[in-house]
């Protein structure tokens, strides 16, 4: 009899456990909908991605979850939304880790610390930068095009998601490293930047999730990519390494912040239903066909990014002297 107790017990008590995380088989985990923040405009490379995302985790929280894009000012507008927000109000933001932990440097009057305001949820994924150039830019090759744009300074433009953004920085230090002086000609997201790329507005731009359908189609051509091989979406796009490059490999991890007050019943529910939307095939094709390279990091291990690349991108900024 006592056995019989005892194994009740257990079952009882993984009931209650599913229960608890499930909302397929009880009540929702959360009791109010997702507000996911994309700090940049919609149709770019932050917004694709936390669609993706957010509509599996609509599924396993048992609420709808809201994208609200926030763009401006390099994604800090958005990020610092969210620093705000109210610890219960369910509200997060998906973060580029390079763009989010660069912006003290770039913006000192910032209302917000890039590490201590927000508590991480999840790591999902890395991206790669690519040298982007309208298919009728006249240089056909990596080498050719430092050699044109290094012998006419100032004369070529590049575009950029926007100041302070990813692309900006990588680009800037990218042209710093090869001696090239071009104009920057900033957009509010990758969307309307890579659309102007198309349209030959501005011939050259570095940039890497919202490029991808058009570089399948055709209408861009890619010289090189970041990463320390090749992206087996693109396997004849050389990396920056394979054709001299002397500066940083330089990846993008993104990832999922909440304020640093949220309580941990709210954080610990998105959290875990991050971790297994990760599991989802569909997810991770999806982020794939995004040009997103799917990898799950626990909170601790996506905290650990965000101050690594702090660190970093203080010293980058500094020695190459990029400033806004």
């Amino acid at each position: 009899m006592k056995q019989l107790l005892r194994m009740a017990g257990v079952a009882l008590a993984l009931v209650a456990s599913l229960l608890a995380v499930s909302p397929a088989v009880g009540q929702p985990v959360l009791d109010r909908p997702v507000i996911l923040v994309v700090p940049f405009a919609a149709g770019g490379a932050t917004d694709a991605i936390g669609r993706v995302i957010g509509r599996r985790l609509a599924d396993l929280v048992g609420q709808p979850v809201v994208v609200e894009n926030k763009p401006g000012a390099g994604g800090t507008l958005g990020i610092g939304y969210v620093a705000r927000a109210l610890p219960d109000s369910n509200t997060i933001v998906l973060v580029n880790a390079l763009q989010h932990t660069s912006s003290a440097k770039l913006y000192p009057g910032l209302r917000y610390d890039a590490i201590t305001s927000f508590r991480p949820l999840a790591a999902i994924g890395t991206v790669r930068y690519l040298l982007l150039v309208n298919p009728g830019f006249e240089a056909r090759d990596y080498d050719a095009f430092v050699r044109l744009v290094r012998s006419q300074p100032g004369r070529y433009s590049y575009a950029s998601a926007g100041v302070g953004s990813a692309p900006h920085l990588v680009m800037e230090l990218f042209a710093r490293t090869e001696g090239l002086t071009m104009v920057h000609v900033p957009y509010n997201g990758s969307a309307p930047a890579m659309t102007d790329l198309v349209a030959n507005h501005v011939p050259i731009a570095m940039d890497n999730v919202a490029a991808v359908s058009f570089l399948k189609a055709g209408r861009l051509r890619a010289l090189a990519t970041s990463g320390s091989r090749r992206d087996a979406s693109f396997p004849d796009v050389p990396t920056f390494a394979e054709q001299g490059w002397k500066g940083p490999d330089l990846v993008g991890h993104w990832g999922f912040l909440a304020p640093a007050a949220m309580p941990d019943r709210i954080a610990n529910a998105l959290g875990e239903a991050m971790a297994q939307a990760m599991k989802d095939p569909a997810v991770t094709e999806a982020l794939r066909a995004q040009g997103i390279q799917p990898e799950y990091g626990t909170p601790a291990r996506f905290g650990a990014t965000l101050v690594e690349e702090a660190g970093k991108w203080s010293r980058i900024i500094d020695e190459a002297r990029i400033k806004l």
